[in-house]
C-alpha cells in the first residue's frame, strides 16, 4: 500500500467526489470540510483495506478499482459477501455501528485507489452537520436494501439465474474477476460456474 499526501491529491478528485454529493443537501461548506481530511491509499491487487478481526480505523470512497467483502469459513472456506467499485463507499460499517472488530475482511481485486478518512473526522462529521446524518442513515438503508434483494436471490434463484444477474449488476466484471471469487459470491463451486459459462455465454 502507498499512501499519498493530501497535498498531492489531484483536483480532478475532488471533482468527482463533488459529483458524487449533487443532489444530497450537503453544504458546500462540509463538502470542503469532508475533502480536507481525506488522504489518498494506492492499494496492488490482492493487498487488504480490512482483515477480519482488525479495529476499524476508517472510511473510505473508491475512486479505481475493485474490492471485495468476504468471511472464512471455519473450515477456511472464502465466502464473497459483496463486490464494490469505483463511487462506492467502502467500510466494514456494521462494526463501525456496533464499536467493534470488522467481521470481515475487504480486498482489492485489482490495483486500486482509495480516498480515506479516520473514524474520528467521520464521527466529527456526523455530529457536527445533521445533513450528514440523513446522508448516512440513506446509505445505510439502501445497504439493508441490497443486502435483503441478494439474500432472496440466495434462496429463490437457481445458479445460472444468479449468474446471470450477476452479470446484470457488474456488467463486464466477469473479465475483471477472479472466477473463483464470482463463484463463491454466487455460492456455487467454481465447476458450476465454467458450465453455466459454457453453456450460456
Amino acid at each position: 500500500m502507498e499512501l499519498i499526501r493530501n497535498a498531492d491529491l489531484k483536483q480532478a478528485w475532488t471533482e468527482e467526489i463533488r459529483k458524487g454529493f449533487s443532489g444530497r443537501g450537503i453544504p458546500l461548506s462540509q463538502q470542503n470540510r469532508f475533502v480536507e481530511r481525506l488522504s489518498g491509499l494506492f492499494l496492488k491487487k490482492g493487498e487488504h483495506m480490512v482483515r477480519e478481526g482488525d479495529a476499524l480505523r476508517r472510511v473510505a470512497l473508491i475512486l479505481r478499482g475493485i474490492f471485495r467483502a468476504y468471511y472464512l469459513t471455519e473450515s477456511g472456506d472464502e465466502k464473497t459477501i459483496v463486490f464494490r467499485g469505483s463511487g462506492k463507499p467502502l467500510s466494514a460499517y456494521s462494526s463501525f455501528l456496533k464499536g467493534e472488530a470488522a467481521k470481515f475482511s475487504i480486498q482489492a481485486l485489482e490495483d486500486s485507489l482509495i480516498l480515506f478518512m479516520g473514524i474520528g473526522d467521520f464521527e466529527s462529521l456526523l455530529s457536527d452537520e445533521p445533513a450528514w446524518k440523513l446522508y448516512t442513515s440513506q446509505y445505510y438503508m439502501d445497504l439493508f436494501i441490497e443486502k435483503e434483494k441478494r439474500e432472496r436471490e440466495l434462496l429463490s434463484d437457481d445458479a445460472t439465474t444468479r449468474y446471470a444477474r450477476f452479470l446484470e449488476d457488474y456488467p463486464g466484471w466477469e473479465d475483471r474477476i477472479n472466477h473463483y471469487h464470482i463463484a463463491s459470491y454466487l455460492g456455487i463451486s467454481n465447476v458450476t460456474l465454467s458450465r453455466i459459462r459454457n453453456n450460456k455465454y
